[in-house]
């Protein structure tokens, strides 16, 4: 018996092998006690019939949909790319399809995102990976009683994965001094974030050890323009050299990440600036690109698609038992030592 759309139905297979379709559903589900050959039997009628299991009838009876949902700022964004390659490597064989929700790096429309997503349960489970979580965020999240593990925070509220961005930030900064710069610039994104708060302490506290007095003249915030990085590390420069060749600083510490960085590199050699000689220049992160670019950049390696893997592995747990004790890892930076510094 076909459906009115002329496809072969559950009730066709099950009256051909003789059985009801309730055995038919549990034989491909890989559930029951079945004999070898009828289970062989049904399989064949599938194959001949091309049967095809009606997925959102199924997914209504289990009450779930066998999606991941990942939401980000922008696919554009490198970081989100390695992200995504992490969860990649862990999502092939476990049943479940990911699907990708972008703010297109709209702050606003973050929360807006998740609530829809969350309110018509459209995944079964949901990574965030945003630029910086609140108490609010967090809250908006939890309230929708919807899985959820999020990436670059520590919450005691919520599955987290996140780096220990003050030792990063200290040991790019202590690196730096000990090769000899004392005017360290630090350029970091945008605030109110504990990401950057973080990677702008350990930077404090490097200086502090080396008995380097701080100067605000030498900290330089950077609102985010995710498809203009490279150009707005490119303007950090520019701006210092409009009002004088002569820079107040010999090295840079871009805590705001390697496209940022990059485009500080380039605009210093556009300039005639020697690198590190005259300006050092470490970036964050260990984009693939920091290889790519002459000089090879000097950075600090986030282990992002570790970070993508493990938080896949957390939401699966959750879903699997969602009363489980809440899960938090830190993961610790390195400092990938290349040509910049």
């Amino acid at each position: 018996m076909k459906n009115q759309n002329g496809a072969v139905t559950i009730k066709d297979v099950a009256s051909i092998a003789g059985l009801t379709p309730a055995a038919v559903s549990m034989i491909l589900n890989g559930k029951g006690t079945f004999k070898e050959e009828t289970i062989k039997k049904v399989k064949k009628i599938v194959r001949d019939l091309n049967y095809v299991p009606n997925i959102n009838a199924t997914r209504l009876v289990k009450q779930e949909t066998k999606l991941i949902g990942l939401l980000v700022p922008s696919m554009a964004e490198p970081f989100t790319v390695e992200v995504l390659r992490g969860i990649e490597s862990q999502i092939r064989n476990s049943g479940y399809n990911l699907v990708i929700h972008s703010t297109m790096g709209r702050p606003k429309s973050e929360e807006e995102i998740y609530s829809d997503i969350a309110r018509s349960r459209q995944v079964d489970g949901i990574v965030v990976q945003l630029f910086d979580h609140n108490q609010n965020r967090t809250q908006e999240f939890i309230q929708h009683n919807l899985p959820c593990v999020v990436i670059e925070a520590d919450l005691k509220e919520l599955d987290s994965i996140s780096v220990n961005n003050y030792e990063g930030g200290f040991r790019a900064t202590d690196y730096l001094v000990r090769k000899g710069k004392k005017r360290i610039l630090l350029v970091y994104g945008p605030m109110p974030s504990s990401v950057m708060s973080e990677r702008r302490r350990g930077y404090e506290a490097a200086l502090k050890k080396n008995k380097i007095r701080l100067s605000k003249k030498l900290l330089l915030e950077v609102p985010y323009k995710i498809s203009e990085m490279r150009q707005q590390g490119s303007e950090v420069i520019e701006n210092f050299i409009r009002k004088s060749k002569d820079l107040p600083f010999d090295a840079v510490f871009c805590a705001a990440g390697d496209e940022m960085a990059i485009g500080i590199v380039t605009a210093l050699l556009e300039h005639g600036y020697q690198i590190p000689k005259q300006v050092a220049v470490i970036g964050f992160d260990d984009q693939p690109i920091a290889q790519l670019i002459s000089p090879h950049l000097t950075t600090v390696r986030q282990p992002i698609q570790k970070m993508g893997a493990t938080a896949f592995d957390f939401l699966l747990q959750r879903i699997k038992n969602p009363n489980a004790p809440i899960q938090s890892r830190r993961l610790e930076p390195e400092l990938i030592v290349r040509e910049t510094a």
